[in-house]
């Protein structure tokens, strides 16, 4: 199957709703009821699931980069170091779907014009998106375990535990209750349902500034320096 950001968002049109990416702010609230069953199944190709990965990856990075770059909020060096080992996770995690023969669809990325100015934008920014990422790497290990690959299953399972991680770390500096739920939110039956979520950050939309460029592998180790998580073996690479 050959994956363009085109192909994924035709069809989705300019005028995405960012009502779809805010309404995530609030899962706590939700019930089993909210949830409905998937009206189609699109059988994600392995393919698109690294490919939209790897495109949500480089959209974290970037976000995570220019949020720590500057500090513009003025966070703590504890703070900073949160951030630091989120970026650090979300750059291994490309790594990994690139291995799997994942390409980003693009490597410019569009903002909420407040994301670096306002801290409330900023962050329920990265709750949505990091909601959104749990949801699709959860979604991306269903598909896996029905195409029989469990052991990437079980790769994009710790992928999932690290952005629901990721998730309490961004509630927390964001001064809400870091763990409000018992599970992550089941809001993807396929990966490709998160395109909806991804469309206003790869082609923009009322509210949206940039484009932002992909910063580089290079230039986030740089940032970084040797304030890295723990390089954790993928599931694939232990059994």
């Amino acid at each position: 199957m050959n994956v363009s950001r085109r192909g994924f968002l035709k069809g989705v049109g300019g005028g995405i709703a960012v009502a779809s990416f805010a309404s995530m702010f609030g899962l706590h609230d939700v019930s089993a009821a909210d949830y409905n069953a998937q009206a189609h199944d699109a059988k994600d190709t392995p393919l698109t699931i690294v490919s939209l990965a790897a495109t949500a990856e480089r959209l974290a990075i970037t976000s995570y980069y220019n949020t720590i770059k500057g500090n513009p909020f003025g966070l703590s060096e504890a703070e900073l170091l949160y951030l630091k080992y989120a970026l650090s996770s979300e750059l291994h995690h490309l790594e990994v779907v690139e291995s799997f023969g994942g390409k980003a669809l693009t490597d410019k990325f569009y903002v909420p014009a407040k994301f670096l100015s306002d801290f409330g934008v900023n962050t329920n920014t990265f709750m949505a998106a990091e909601t959104a990422f749990t949801g699709a790497y959860l979604a991306a290990t269903r598909r896996f375990a029905e195409l029989g690959e469990p052991r990437i299953a079980a790769t994009t399972a710790q992928h999932a535990a690290t952005e629901a991680e990721h998730l309490a770390i961004t509630r927390e500096l964001g001064g809400y209750l870091p763990n409000p739920n018992t599970l992550p939110a089941p809001i993807y039956y396929n990966v490709s349902d998160a395109v909806p979520t991804l469309g206003p950050f790869l082609q923009g939309g009322a509210g949206f500034i940039g484009p932002v460029d992909y910063p580089g592998a290079d230039a986030v180790r740089m940032l970084l320096g040797k304030d890295m998580a723990l390089k954790v073996p993928p599931f694939t690479q232990v059994f």
